[in-house]
Order: structure tokens, then C-alpha cells, then sequence
């Protein structure tokens, strides 16, 4: 009898300690899981401000009349680079936190991606204008690069008045 009691004593410490072992982690996975999820939110910033940063220094360059084609043309080719890192950027719908991502990105994905695909060409065509020498083709090309980043800006970036930036 003793036996079998002490072999239950040891049963049930044994289950108590997977328990606490169990909820523990679980707290952990928990904790991760919305880490993970404020990093994915602080990489979609970080990569939407490289293309802001991008467009900025082109409109520098055509403000101040630089002439420095080539710049354009980088900077342009640099912002067509990083249309393949947005969608996988919001594949994850998380919209917690200082966040201005709207919940139209993910109710209508296709919608995401076609805006996507046309600042892609966009930022192509304006790569391929300041290429090639002509300043004429530039100022046209710009503006179809403004306009495809409003296309996606308006229906799925919350206005700036309601930006987590203006809180």
C-alpha cells in the first residue's frame, strides 16, 4: 500500500509539473506570438518608409532641378524592387497596435495585389523614363507613380488624420 501511495505521490508531481511546464509555455508562445506580431507591424513601416524615403529624393531631384537622371532612375528601380516585399509584408492580417493598415487589405486581397502590381509598373516605367535621357517622358512617369501609390494608399491606408503617427 505504501508503495503504490508513494508511486501515486510521485504520479501527480510529475503531472503537476508538465502542468505548470504546459501553461507556462503556452504563456510564452502567447507573449511570442504578439511580439512577433508588433515586429511584422515594425517591418511593414520600416519597408513602406524606404519606399517614401525613395519617392521624397525624386521629388527632391525634380524640385530643385537636380538633373540627376540616373538617381531618379535608381531610386525609381529601388521602389519597384520593394513591391515584391508588400504583399508578404501584409500577408498576416494584424491590425493591433500603431498600425494604419486598413481591414479592406485583407477583405479584398485581389484588390491589394492589383494596386501592387500597377505601382510596380508604375515605378518601372518612371525607372525607364529617367533612363533614358529624356526629361520629357520624366514629369508624366512621376505622376503615374503619384497616382498608383494614392491607387493603393486610398483604399487601404487609413487617412493621415486618423495615422497611429498623429496620436
Amino acid at each position: 500500500m505504501r508503495r503504490s501511495s508513494m508511486t501515486l505521490s510521485i504520479l501527480v508531481t510529475v503531472l503537476l509539473s508538465l502542468s505548470f511546464a504546459f501553461l507556462s509555455n503556452a504563456n510564452i508562445a502567447n507573449a511570442d506570438g504578439h511580439e512577433q506580431d508588433e515586429a511584422r507591424v515594425k517591418y511593414r513601416q520600416t519597408g513602406m518608409s524606404g519606399i517614401g524615403n525613395n519617392m521624397g529624393a525624386i521629388g527632391d531631384i525634380m524640385k530643385n532641378r537636380l538633373g540627376m537622371p540616373a538617381a531618379i532612375a535608381i531610386h525609381a528601380n529601388q521602389m519597384a524592387d520593394s513591391a515584391a516585399l508588400i504583399a508578404p509584408a501584409f500577408k498576416q492580417r494584424i491590425m493591433d497596435g500603431p498600425n494604419d493598415a486598413k481591414a479592406e487589405i485583407w477583405q479584398d486581397w485581389a484588390k491589394f495585389e492589383e494596386a501592387i502590381a500597377t505601382y510596380e509598373e508604375a515605378a518601372r516605367g518612371l525607372a525607364t523614363a529617367a533612363a533614358s535621357g529624356d526629361p520629357k517622358a520624366v514629369g508624366p512617369a512621376m505622376r503615374a507613380l503619384g497616382k498608383s501609390c494614392g491607387g493603393c494608399h486610398k483604399p487601404f491606408r487609413k487617412p493621415k488624420e486618423e495615422s497611429y503617427k498623429n496620436q
